[in-house]
């Protein structure tokens, strides 16, 4: 497994945050989990950070890990309710408050958080920041001035999307490689590389989840399995009994209350028993679905990974157009006189001013700061004039 960073830390949960909570007891007559329908649900964190759950009451959510809440849960279960044995509580986190995005962006508007994002990614889904079109003309000095600027501003994009192109082929080497021993690719360096290892740390362990759940599966199924052949035991020493018992009776030898009685625990048995096929059919369907989860996993990430590779290079090939073309023009430029080695160059920078909370607070933030959901995050697209 990939060495995780700060980037691969648990989530702490937030005011709105939506959650799915699944609760499993013990049933000590099926030996088996089953679902607990009174507090199984989704379930919303509200403004103060609390939580209202069934039978628990109020607990206090905002700031603590999923894996952090399902245990104070169980406790609270294992106290209050006074249960010698407290249900299992998984948790997962379904929606956030979106970011809000304004200012010097191509699309502004609202869009879904995800854990791990940065004011630069942001900045991206919001179809980067508005490029004015380049005029020259011999008239117009400071036009001619930015276009210095401009293919800097290019090459840096360029290069930013190469960074990214390189990590995504990265995952893709190593899903190909997954099920073989070659040595993994070297990792990008920087910001890309730290999202590979979020995004590789996160993908082994929802395969181990789904691993755990197989294994827990394959005893319930084993167990279940047992007692099935127990129970069939049970019916046929039953059945027999009964037999003898119902020739008896008709000898004489026998009342009829003792037949009544045994065929009312055959009666049982049966009813028992059918129990128990349906729980293990259940939980053979529960274990192929658990199978073909794992088996999806990689091809789910290859196919999300291609798709957002095609992206990639669809927007590397329009950059590189552009690129050229500026590249074309300076060149024009310089040949006619109106560049000159003293001549002034724009070179443009990007300030993220992010507004967070009830009370309003801004701050500046680094294009690589973490962002949170319900961030309004204006972009604040500025040109500097520098010499060459």
């Amino acid at each position: 497994m990939v060495a995780t960073s700060v980037w691969a830390e648990a989530y702490r949960l937030a005011p709105q945050d939506r959650l799915s909570l699944k609760a499993m007891r013990w049933d000590t007559g099926s030996t088996t989990y089953v679902s607990w329908d009174g507090v199984t649900g989704d379930y919303a964190i509200t403004g103060d950070g609390t939580l209202m759950i069934p039978l628990v009451g109020q607990v206090e959510a905002a700031g603590h890990t999923s894996a952090e809440l399902a245990a104070l849960l169980e406790q609270k279960f294992r106290r209050q309710i006074g249960m010698a044995e407290p249900p299992r509580i998984a948790l997962e986190v379904v929606g956030h408050l979106p970011i809000y995005v304004l200012g010097d962006v191509n699309a502004p508007g609202a869009y879904d958080f995800h854990f791990g994002m940065t004011a630069q990614q942001i900045l991206a889904l919001a179809g980067g920041p508005i490029r004015p079109p380049i005029q020259f003309s011999s008239s117009n000095d400071f036009q001619i001035l930015r276009m210095g600027g401009e293919i800097r501003l290019l090459a840096t994009q360029i290069e930013e999307l190469e960074q990214e192109r390189q990590r995504l082929v990265a995952d893709l080497t190593i899903l190909e490689n997954a099920e073989t021993d070659e040595e993994l690719p070297e990792l990008p360096k920087g910001l890309e590389g730290e999202i590979l290892k979020a995004t590789l740390a996160a993908r082994d362990g929802l395969g181990e989840r789904i691993e755990d759940l197989q294994g827990l599966l394959k005893e319930q199924i084993s167990s279940l399995t047992i007692q099935l052949e127990l129970r069939n035991t049970q019916i046929e020493n039953v059945s027999k009994e009964l037999e003898n018992l119902n020739s008896l009776r008709e000898k004489g030898l026998t009342v009829s209350n003792r037949v009544t009685t045994m065929t009312n625990m055959l009666n049982d048995l049966e009813s028992k028993r059918l129990d128990q096929e349906v729980a293990l059919l259940i939980a053979r369907q529960e274990l192929n679905r658990a199978e073909r989860d794992g088996l999806e996993l990689d091809d789910n990430a290859r196919s999300d990974s291609l798709i957002q590779l095609n992206g990639v290079e669809s927007e590397l090939a329009s950059l590189k157009t552009r690129l050229e073309t500026a590249t074309t023009l300076h060149g024009e430029l310089a040949a006619a006189g109106y560049l000159s080695e003293d001549d002034v160059a724009s070179e443009t920078t990007i300030e993220f001013i992010v507004t967070r909370g009830e009370d309003g607070l801004t701050q500046r933030f680094k294009g690589t700061d973490l962002v949170q959901p319900g961030d309004t995050i204006e972009v604040v697209r500025k040109t500097i004039l520098t010499s060459n």
